[in-house]
């Protein structure tokens, strides 16, 4: 029985086998560092996480198969020369076709004994190899993955390495001096996977334990060693030199280096009518194995999160435009109250609407890419959090109130009209700021709509069922459709943060400027230190001198635009880097930045602007009104001189 209390493990074999991965049941399935797994509990106990490589090989991964009993040492050959525990067991596969598994026995929390020859080719410092560490089962099959998909660097070097199959974690617990494990090296893996599992319902989070013993199951690959290869004559001492040399510089330009990447790790074949080894254009075909010392190159580390935000800010641009003639396997393209959306269900079941035409925009808001990731907590009273995704961007998520009464006095007018409306649905939210935008009123954008995968209850007595009924009608495109809202799921909105300008205000062919914040910059060493250094003491001694110490003490909120080439930034007629920052109104009030008469001015002329644009303010607030400031507190304003606000708040904006 696996732990959602419903599956037994013998169906699984029966009958789930035939499902292709992405269509399992989401309760079978988690995710951890980018990768997903079917998550089985098998009879011989333990744990079993088997990835989409391994799911129609499930027969042969079972422990049963090659782990009672010691089967792996028994029927199987214990490499020679691995450091390692690491074992070539012989089995089938499903159509009965020989398979051979490769067993090993994870290292991690144990000392590393890395010991780099005087004749390795890639130099590292001693800092390096002092802090190198065996990678956890999990994050090894996540950088492997990650490998093997290829899409940093050239296109033109593709990586060979073996297929991530599955992970065991075997029964019961061991003392750690029998696995050679200490707590100092096993706490870091620990917190790093707690800071991947974070936001994951409890029941789908997976936790690391000390005590238990972890064993990761790959394919084989055919051939042998280049070591061996040389010992056969095949290739000379020049040519597994060179072979050497190549391997450490393509997985560099990739990305990725391996800390004892040696011949031993690189396969080749022979040519089966002439025995000679293989090439491509010349060069010798290899494939990589052993990865428990893989890890990711500063350089991609700092790239990485660079071309991802570019991409990002590329895809936004274009979210509008037609839509590819065939949209990848699970997504649909829908259309709710004029909004158009990719629709699909997330690995963890949950259900997502990203905005836009853009497939490619979608795997930015799947839920681990922002509910794992540290939050900031903006409101006392709501759930509204503020998050830099994985992709390096910025969002403000909002827990839907849909299906509460409003907490207001009913013996007032203003109170009843409030209570009688009820908060809006998180698709006529974003239905109101599209169409206010599309009006010439200045709102938040609204990114994508997710509903959770697990089910939340709330007291009956909060219970406002009219949104549930009048969207009874709208059913995504699903096998077996259910209408959109949900009152035993939480819904949240994500909306892209405002922090006084966006990319989108840019027009035309211009250049799209991106934005990043200063410490970020720095970070991506997109900026030096002293210019860093720079940057903030201007900025801060400008806005303490007008009385906004409350900004000066967070540079996260310093904004500047960042040109497409990653480099250059926009600078103001003085040759400062160009600042801007982000207040709501009400603060603008309450540090003095506007006077009780100019705040009056403000919210009443953006509910006479909403008031024209067909809709009803029910209970706008000042905080709902985002001001742009520079430094010098000097706000933007329009071309009439009025202030320049941005509504970010449409939970009690009636719908015309």
């Amino acid at each position: 029985m696996n732990r959602s209390g419903e599956v037994d493990t013998s169906d699984l074999l029966s009958g789930l086998i035939r499902t292709p991965f992405d269509q399992l049941d989401w309760r079978l399935k988690t995710r951890c560092f980018g990768v997903d797994y079917v998550h089985l509990e098998p009879p011989e106990g333990g744990e079993l996480f088997v990835t989409r490589h391994g799911w129609q090989l499930l027969p042969s991964l079972m422990p049963a198969q090659w782990f009672v009993g010691q089967k792996y040492q028994r029927e199987g050959e214990r490499l020679p020369g691995a450091t390692a525990a690491v074992y070539r067991f012989p089995s089938r596969n499903v159509l009965g076709r020989p398979l051979d598994l490769v067993i090993k026995f994870s290292r991690v929390g144990q000392e590393v004994p890395l010991v780099m020859a005087a004749s390795f080719p890639e130099r590292m410092s001693d800092e390096v190899i002092a802090n190198a560490r065996f990678n956890s089962p999990f994050e090894e099959f996540g950088q492997v993955m990650e490998l093997r998909q290829g899409r940093y660097g050239p296109a033109d070097v593709n990586l060979l390495a073996q297929r991530p199959l599955a992970i065991y974690v075997t029964p019961g617990e061991h003392a750690l001096w029998r696995l050679g494990r200490t707590k100092s090296r096993f706490t870091a893996h620990e917190r790093r996977m707690a800071v991947d599992q974070a936001g994951a319902p409890a029941s789908f989070a997976i936790e690391l334990d000390i005590k238990r013993e972890y064993v990761v199951i790959y394919s084989w690959i055919k051939g042998e060693n280049a070591e061996q290869m040389q010992a056969y004559g095949l290739i000379s001492d020049v040519e597994l030199q060179q072979l050497t040399a190549r391997v450490i510089h393509e997985l560099s330009a990739k990305g990725f280096r391996v800390l004892d990447n040696k011949p031993k790790h690189f396969i080749l074949q022979r040519e089966r009518k002439t025995g000679r080894l293989l090439r491509h254009h010349g060069n010798l075909a290899y494939a990589l194995i052993d990865f428990e010392l893989l890890e990711r190159t500063e350089e991609y580390k700092t790239r990485f999160r660079t071309s991802q935000r570019a991409r990002y800010w590329r895809l936004l641009r274009s979210r509008e435009d037609p839509l590819p003639k065939r949209l990848p396997e699970g997504l649909h393209e829908v259309d709710i109250f004029g909004v158009r959306y990719i629709f699909g269900v997330t690995p963890n079941g949950g259900k997502l609407w990203v905005v836009g035409h853009d497939p490619e925009l979608f795997d930015f808001f799947l839920p681990d890419r922002w509910r794992r990731t540290p939050r900031t907590k903006l409101s006392s009273v709501n759930e509204v959090y503020r998050t830099r995704t994985r992709d390096n961007i910025h969002v403000v998520y909002r827990r839907s109130r849909i299906g509460e009464k409003p907490h207001v006095d009913p013996f007032y007018e203003q109170g009843q009209r409030i209570r009688e409306y009820g908060f809006n649905s998180p698709f006529e939210e974003v239905a109101l700021a599209q169409r206010l935008r599309h009006q010439g009123i200045r709102t938040a954008f609204a990114r994508a709509i997710y509903r959770t995968g697990h089910e939340s209850t709330e007291a009956s007595y909060l219970r406002d069922p009219s949104r549930y009924n009048n969207h009874r009608h709208i059913l995504p495109p699903e096998e077996t459709p259910q209408t959109i809202l949900d009152p035993d799921h939480d819904f949240y909105t994500l909306w892209g943060l405002w922090r006084g300008i966006l990319p989108a205000d840019e027009q035309g062919d211009a250049p799209l400027w991106g934005i990043i914040d200063v410490p970020q910059a720095f970070e991506e060493e997109l900026i030096s230190q002293p210019e860093y250094r720079r940057i903030i003491e201007d900025t801060t001694r400008r806005l303490s001198t007008v009385g906004l110490t409350e900004l000066a003490e967070s540079p996260s909120s310093f904004l500047m635009s960042i040109h497409p080439d990653g480099r250059h930034f926009r600078r103001d007629n003085d040759g400062r880097y160009l600042i801007t920052l982000c207040f709501d109104s009400l603060r603008a009030l309450d540090t003095g930045l506007l006077t009780d008469r100019r705040y009056r001015h403000l919210v009443d002329m953006a509910r006479q602007r909403l008031t024209e644009a067909g809709c009803e303010p029910l209970n706008l607030q000042g905080d709902h009104l985002l001001l742009t400031l520079d430094p010098d507190g000097r706000l933007k304003c329009d071309a009439a001189a009025e202030l320049d606000f941005t509504v970010c708040n449409f939970e009690l904006i009636q719908m015309p």
